[in-house]
């Protein structure tokens, strides 16, 4: 959206038709791109939380199942035991990644659009407001995803996933599959998960809200220097009461919390490099814990 914004910057035109036209694209794009960014801002603090507690979940689950598996058991090796556990895992969480988020960010652009059709691109916000904003689009999107449990938007996955399976396993690991889903499901609709879940999303939540302030505060603040050196005119009179009331236009607003979400997903790397990208290491490291803390 913002390189289509730079090409109508750029183009030259002469027909009125033509730059009417360009107007109304223009206004279309910023408006697509409003409720987008502050969509995306949204979805982070959800997709990050929900991805956080059910990758935790299901890892401790499969490190307990390898950990006390019978090894005496002469249908299945414990090396299989492993190494379909680790499949089933990084099937479901590459179908939340896929699936799960698609439909997370679907129901915040949603809960976005009717929070700012209202507001114009000149409206002055101040970082209250701004927060009020985010706020109304974040509950609204978690009780959309919530109302019935998480186990509604997040178990579907673990039953498509097993039934892929069952035609070319074992009776063994069939059970095993169950075995493994049902001890997910049974997590995932207990009040423990809404909890995790919700103390991660306020954890997500700060991070985001303490970049903001500080860059709506530094955006302002620069605004007002910028008033210094302008010329005296109807705008910079206007702008300069704004930088006073440290308030900023929505249009400057939306870059901004554009930006503090890119670098919140930069933060929040390391729980996709390290924990989903290497699940087979991390498994076997939660597994070796969990074997020394049944041997004490």
């Amino acid at each position: 959206i913002t390189q289509q914004l730079r090409e109508l910057k750029g183009a030259s035109v002469k027909e009125a038709s033509d730059r009417k036209r360009i107007a109304e694209e223009k206004v279309e794009l910023w408006r697509n791109l409003k409720v987008e960014t502050f969509a995306q801002c949204v979805s982070l603090v959800w997709g990050i939380s929900l991805l956080n507690a059910f990758l935790s979940i299901q890892l401790m689950i499969v490190a307990r199942i390898s950990t006390l598996f019978d090894r005496s058991n002469r249908e299945m090796k414990y090396h299989q035991v492993r190494v379909l556990l680790e499949r089933e895992l990084e099937r479901s969480i590459n179908h939340f990644m896929q699936s799960n988020l698609r439909e997370i960010s679907a129901v915040a652009t949603e809960a976005a659009e009717k929070a700012l059709e209202s507001l114009d691109l000149k409206r002055q916000l101040n970082y209250q407001d701004l927060l009020s904003i985010l706020a109304c689009i974040s509950s609204t999107t978690e009780y959309k995803l919530s109302q019935h449990g998480w186990s509604k938007p997040l178990f579907p996955v673990v039953q498509e996933q097993s039934s892929d399976t069952f035609d070319s396993d074992s009776e063994g690991e069939r059970q095993l599959q169950n075995f493994f889903h049902s001890n997910v499901r049974k997590v995932v609709e207990g009040q423990d998960f809404e909890v995790a879940v919700s103390m991660s999303a306020r954890c997500i939540s700060g991070i985001l809200m303490s970049k903001c302030e500080q860059m709506f505060m530094m955006r302002s603040e620069m605004a007002k220097n910028e008033i210094g050196n302008a010329e005296e005119c109807e705008e910079s009179k206007a702008a300069a009461v704004g930088a006073v009331q440290k308030v900023l236009p929505l249009a400057k607003v939306i870059p901004l919390v554009s930006s503090v979400s890119q670098q919140t997903v930069s933060d929040c790397d390391m729980i996709i490099e390290y924990e989903v990208s290497k699940l087979p290491e991390v498994i076997r490291s939660l597994a070796d814990a969990f074997s020394v803390h049944v041997a004490a």
